[in-house]
Parts: C-alpha cells; sequence; structure tokens
C-alpha cells in the first residue's frame, strides 16, 4: 500500500514493502519526491476528459500507483503545481469525476500562472487549462465539491466558466453567468433568470 507522508519542505511518497508470492523474501520500494516534479508537455488532451493520455506519461509518478481519497487532497496542498497535475489527471482517467476534471484544470492553470513552462508550451497550457475547465461543462455540469471546511458542497460548473473567464478562453455551449439572490455569480446552462453579470 502507498502512503502520503507530508513534511515542512518535502512531500514524499512513502516506501512500502512488497512481499513477493514466494515465501518471506522481500522487496523494499523506495518513494517518489514529486514536489520536485516538473510538468513536460506530453500530449494535448492529458488531464481532458476522455484522454487517458497521462496514464502513459513517463513523466507521471502515479501512473503505476494507486492515489487514495485522504491522499489526493493532500498532493493538492502540497505537491507543488506538476506533482499535484498528474496526481488528479491520473485519478481523472481511472476514474471520471467532475471533482477530478477540475482540480486538474486548475493545475493546469496554476502551472500557466507561475510561469512553469516557457515558449509555445506555456500558450499549450493555458489552452489545455482551459480545455479542462470546459470539460467540466460538458461531461460534469452538475458536479459538486466540498468547500475548505468539507462541510458544505458547491457546483463546479461556476468556477469552471469563471476559469475559462480568467484565461481569456470562450465558454462553449449555451452557458451564461447570472447573479443569485445573494449577488454571487451563478453559471448556467441557457438563459435562466436573474441579471447577467458584465
Amino acid at each position: 500500500m502507498w502512503t502520503l507522508i507530508s513534511t515542512s519542505r518535502w512531500l514524499l511518497l512513502a516506501s512500502a514493502l512488497a512481499v513477493s508470492a514466494c515465501g518471506d523474501s522481500r522487496e523494499a520500494v523506495f518513494g517518489e519526491n514529486i514536489t520536485a516534479t516538473t510538468f513536460e508537455f506530453y500530449n494535448e488532451t492529458e488531464g481532458i476528459h476522455p484522454s487517458d493520455a497521462v496514464l502513459s506519461n513517463p513523466r507521471n509518478p502515479f501512473r503505476d500507483h494507486p492515489i487514495t481519497d485522504d491522499m489526493k487532497f493532500e498532493i493538492l496542498a502540497n505537491g507543488g503545481n506538476a506533482g499535484a497535475f498528474y496526481a488528479w489527471a491520473t485519478l481523472l482517467a481511472r476514474q471520471p469525476t467532475g471533482e477530478h476534471q477540475h482540480f486538474a484544470a486548475i493545475k493546469l492553470r496554476d502551472i500557466y500562472n507561475a510561469g512553469e513552462v516557457e515558449g509555445g508550451d506555456r500558450e499549450q497550457v493555458r489552452q489545455m487549462a482551459i480545455a479542462g475547465f470546459q470539460a467540466v461543462l460538458d461531461f460534469f455540469p452538475d458536479s459538486v465539491t466540498f468547500d475548505v471546511t468539507a462541510t458544505q458542497t458547491f457546483r463546479l460548473a461556476t468556477p469552471a466558466l469563471l476559469g475559462i473567464l480568467d484565461l481569456n478562453g470562450d465558454v462553449e455551449g449555451d452557458w451564461v453567468l447570472i447573479v443569485d439572490q445573494n449577488g454571487e455569480p451563478v453559471a448556467i446552462k441557457g438563459s435562466g433568470t436573474g441579471r447577467e453579470v458584465e
């Protein structure tokens, strides 16, 4: 079983003991420092549903290892942008959900905003982030995730639409932002009711 250990400077996949099928012989398998992982362009569909390209990317430290529910948010918070992207894109490929797509897109956006790639690859990452947010709207429009307190859920369509706009992308489909009764922007499909956000 793989577990995650967080220290103040490093996030490591912990070493595990693999017991072979024959007798008591044991082989130690050592963890990998994912905070030092860097993003390198591999495939323009990586981390965008329905692609599973991330599972064949040799730079992906998670392609052959499980990621638990407890581990994924620890990686999101402390795994570095590239490490967290590979984790969430792997989760998305193995178990397509709006939450997995949303956080994979967020990490692509963070890689772009932090300038962790240069030149044409930087623009490619921006386009991938836009496509990732669009995939939330296209494939998982009603998906939710928990807030930071883990006590309330919120729909992912609104941050996905805002993510596209923040990256100067064009939202595809019949999506608009309206202002709800609390004065908050809300993404809806179709014309809906309420005042549109300008």
